[in-house]
């Protein structure tokens, strides 16, 4: 059995979501010593896509929606699909999973989502260096 199969990574990835929640949750990335700083932006001075999404899921955690979305702008496309793949993956390995969940399931893995979120990422990226967003 090859390490990436089985229905243990079904758990693990959710696992690891909702461990990164209550991490940041409990953990402010700006005042943190725990939480790791962007290795790309500490070498080029350019800002990652990624960059202020700690703080961004801090902010959103605690119920400060407009402050998580100043942080990270893509925070608004970010969540909304992660919530969806996460809830989808868990229900689709149900006993009888609704067609919903089916649909829901298909969506958030299927190859053009997929690319469509890695196009919106490299843009995201590109376009918050070229306005110093």
């Amino acid at each position: 059995m090859s390490l990436f199969s089985g229905k243990i990574w079904n758990w693990i990835i959710p696992v690891a979501i909702v461990a990164a929640g209550i991490f940041y949750y409990f953990f402010d990335p700006s005042a943190s010593v725990y939480a790791p700083k962007c290795v790309l932006r500490e070498i080029t001075g350019y800002q990652c896509p990624g960059c202020g999404f700690q703080r961004a899921a801090h902010a959103f955690l605690h119920g400060r929606v407009l402050e998580a979305v100043s942080y990270n702008l893509f925070f608004i496309v970010a969540i909304p699909y992660l919530i969806v793949l996460l809830y989808s993956t868990v229900m689709i390995h149900r006993k009888n999973p609704s067609s919903l969940t089916v649909k829901l399931y298909n969506f958030a893995t299927s190859r053009y989502t997929l690319y469509t979120y890695i196009a919106l990422y490299m843009f995201w990226w590109i376009l918050r260096n070229i306005l110093n967003i």
